[in-house]
């Protein structure tokens, strides 16, 4: 990171984008028209910096971490057969487990990673994951595997089909067997596959049918209009609360923080990651299938992954995709351009207010807005300056030109396409500042990003089903992928959403949060909504993003804050006082949560008395929750949490807080064998239950963070340690309807399990 800051800093020095800005294009070009002793040393720093960045491997090394592993895989794998069955199972994801850290650490010593490829998909077939145990079989031929054992792995790929349902593939490898010379053992497994062959053709074709009569979800008619407020949507006609609106297929994503999810459909929980094996593990698909579709882009990032290069860049890397994804579809657009002016004019000629919604997403992104024309000068120089090293990485690291010089676009100079690929990733950048969103998905608590939720083996009975209370490990939410989503951008913002949005991968879901009435405008929140956060920072987050005030409902009325004031009334804890209150703003906060600051001396003082408060309760509540292992102490727990009352009213966002850690800190007790009973159970039912009605307050019952805390009562229902009304349990399990695809299944199954017998 301090290689970009450094070059950036230099590079900075050299150049002057001071003045009216026009666009994106005439910026780049200022980097171009430098007298030469500063092009020279501005191109330089930027060939430098992409060589410093330069993480060879050492491909010996990669091969004997991979083979320790794999051994160890192999050590227990085999230990499986001294066990019972719930730890053969453990046994199974245990070696599993290894075996994708020893595919992951192969990299690219081939011999090693189809070995692991091999082995694991050994492992998967006999845990049950058939469809990812066909896909490492396939990857282990691809990579090399010997070829006097390759009918073991043609025999576990036709086991796999058969398992599947899948008779094309199944008659597949049939076939391929029927000419190779196989032992007793193996003849017989394929008389017995050919038997089943027969047997799976009625019954596909069955399923084929039943497939095509399901109906799509009806979506809602929505319009999209121009006017005063510039783009926004409006109802055709009444939504009711809790429907769906509209949908969109995202074509362009990046993981945050390079987490290792599927680079292409943004598949969460993977059970038989498969890597690049030129990333260093930092790339990963959940499938061949992934992989192959991504090969294309993946082409053009791959050497940027290797050197690290673009977990530096921010939104400039969901730029980047944008460019690899949409620029081919747009190159008919240009036939006939001569130089990058007229590319740019070919490409502008496509923005305006006059495209329909139903225009390519390359178009609809094309159209976003941007504000680079109101940055500060610093941060027009900062994604000029990325744009402009993207540009060079593509030209130095990767063959993505050659697409370019097609057709008639062939005699095009090479720079003017430099100009024009850097001025379409900076327009790209300045569009995401503005138009860019964040998808958040359910992962495991405490999981490292280098582990892989369905193959840790204390918590898998079977495939995608949990063990009896383990749905709670299923209890956070996190930010997983910046998206681009030109439809839902068109959203005008409000304090207060008229939608909610549901991520699941790439497809990306907009349900009414209210009753939304024919003609009514839908609208969207940029940042936290108004129950969450105060006012000056909503307008302050706005002004220096979006670059607008907001004029909302919310924001006009007389008291701005009330919605999130209702989450921090104390009563003052002064016997002469006693009055309800909602503390000042305090020195250097921007919210009213103290008690998730880093110092130490925050003074609360009553709003009505003056005096501070002494929060002996807070305290002493904190230090019981360190012996929460002690049943003495752990009563003494439960009466400090009902004391709460006293000073805290309603669902106060502390008590939610104290809550959360209360009701964390007991099932950790119960997981380290800690015995708890009714009267804890009876206790942690009713502060899961507070827990939950304070989140539907303040999110709803539909968000990610209210389903993910449902996990706790879920258990407590799983275990028989709480009852409620068959009403109350439906109510439960609507809100799956709300989770992705890849955890509904999780959830479903673990409902159809222990809950709905």
């Amino acid at each position: 990171m301090f290689g970009l800051a450094e070059t950036f800093t230099k590079q900075s020095e050299l150049i002057n984008l001071t003045g009216v800005y026009k666009n994106e294009l005439e910026t780049i070009k200022l980097l171009h028209i430098l007298p030469a002793d500063r092009n020279t040393y501005f191109n330089k720093l930027t060939q430098q910096l992409l060589g410093n960045l330069e993480q060879p491997t050492d491909k010996q090394i990669c091969a004997e971490r991979s083979r320790f592993l794999r051994e160890e895989g192999n050590r227990v794998y085999k230990s499986k057969s001294a066990k019972n069955v719930a730890n053969s199972v453990e046994c199974l994801l245990a070696a599993c487990r290894l075996y994708t850290q020893a595919i992951l650490a192969a990299e690219n010593a081939y011999d090693e990673l189809s070995l692991g490829y091999a082995n694991r998909g050994m492992a998967l077939q006999d845990f049950g994951y058939f469809e990812q145990a066909y896909d490492d079989c396939a990857a282990a031929l691809d990579s090399g595997y010997p070829q006097k054992l390759q009918h073991k792995l043609i025999m576990r790929q036709a086991h796999c089909a058969w398992k599947m349902g899948d008779a094309r593939k199944l008659e597949e490898h049939l076939s391929s067997l029927r000419g190779l010379e196989l032992n007793q053992s193996y003849r017989q497994q394929l008389e017995q596959l050919k038997q089943q062959l027969k047997l799976m053709e009625n019954t596909q074709r069955l399923e084929e049918l039943k497939s095509q009569q399901q109906e799509p979800r009806k979506t809602h008619e929505i319009i999209r209009e121009n006017g005063s407020r510039g783009r926004h949507m409006l109802a055709k006609e009444l939504i009711p609360k809790g429907d769906q609106i509209f949908k969109e297929q995202a074509k362009c994503f990046v993981p945050i923080e390079q987490r290792l999810i599927c680079q292409r459909c943004a598949s969460v929980l993977m059970c038989a990651p498969i890597p690049c094996p030129d990333c260093h593990q930092r790339v990963v698909y959940c499938s061949r299938r992934c992989r192959q579709l991504h090969a294309t882009i993946h082409s053009y990032e791959c050497a940027a992954y290797r050197c690290d290069l673009l977990k530096m860049l921010g939104v400039s890397h969901l730029a980047l995709r944008l460019l690899l994804t949409y620029l081919p579809q747009l190159l008919s657009q240009l036939h006939g351009c001569k130089n990058a002016t007229e590319i740019w004019q070919s490409l502008m000629s496509l923005t305006g207010h006059d495209y329909h919604e139903t225009a390519p997403q390359s178009v609809q992104s094309l159209n976003m807005i941007s504000h680079l024309d109101k940055a500060s000068p610093e941060e027009l120089v900062y994604h000029t300056l990325c744009a402009n090293l993207l540009q060079v990485y593509l030209h130095k690291c990767t063959n993505f030109y050659d697409v370019l010089k097609t057709g008639s676009n062939k005699n095009i100079s090479s720079e003017d396409w430099h100009l024009v690929i850097a001025a379409l990733i900076l327009r790209f950048a300045g569009q995401l500042l503005v138009n860019g969103h964040v998808a958040d998905a359910i992962i495991p608590i405490s999981l490292p990003s280098n582990e892989f939720a369905l193959l840790q083996p204390s918590l898998w009975q079977s495939p995608h089903h949990l063990r009896l209370g383990f749905l709670h490990k299923l209890s956070q939410s996190a930010l997983i992928t910046a998206i681009n989503l030109p439809y839902l951008s068109l959203c005008n913002h409000a304090c207060s959403p008229s939608i909610r949005t549901r991520f699941d991968g790439c497809t990306v879901s907009n349900f009414a949060a209210e009753e939304i009435k024919s003609g009514e405008e839908i609208f969207n929140c940029y940042t936290l909504d108004c129950r969450n956060s105060l006012s000056f920072q909503r307008q302050a987050q706005l002004q220096d993003v979006y670059k607008f005030n907001c004029c909302c409902n919310k924001c006009q009325r007389e008291k701005q804050d009330q919605d999130y004031f209702k989450f921090h009334r104390y009563r003052c804890e002064r016997s002469e006082c006693q009055e309800i209150f909602v503390p000042h703003s305090l020195p250097n906060q921007e919210n009213c949560s103290w008690w998730l600051q880093p110092d130490d001396n925050v003074n609360i003082s009553c709003s009505i008395c003056g005096k501070t408060q002494l929060f002996t309760w807070y305290d002493d509540f904190l230090q019981l929750l360190e012996h929460c292992q002690e049943p003495k102490l752990r009563r003494q727990l439960y009466k400090a949490f009902d004391n709460l009352n006293n000073w805290l009213l309603d669902y106060h966002s502390l008590k939610l807080s104290l809550a959360k850690e209360l009701i964390e800190a007991c099932f950790a007790a119960k997981e380290e064998g800690v015995h708890l009973n009714d009267f804890d159970y009876g206790q942690l039912s009713s502060i899961i239950e507070f827990q939950l009605a304070g989140i539907a307050a303040q999110s709803g019952n539909n968000s990610l963070e209210y389903i993910s805390k449902l996990t706790y009562l879920l258990d407590l229902i799983a275990w028989k340690k709480h009852k409620c009304h068959a009403q109350d349990l439906k109510s439960m399990r609507s809100t799956f309807e709300y989770l992705s695809e890849e955890t509904r299944r999780i959830f479903v199954n673990y409902y159809n399990d222990f809950i709905e017998q």
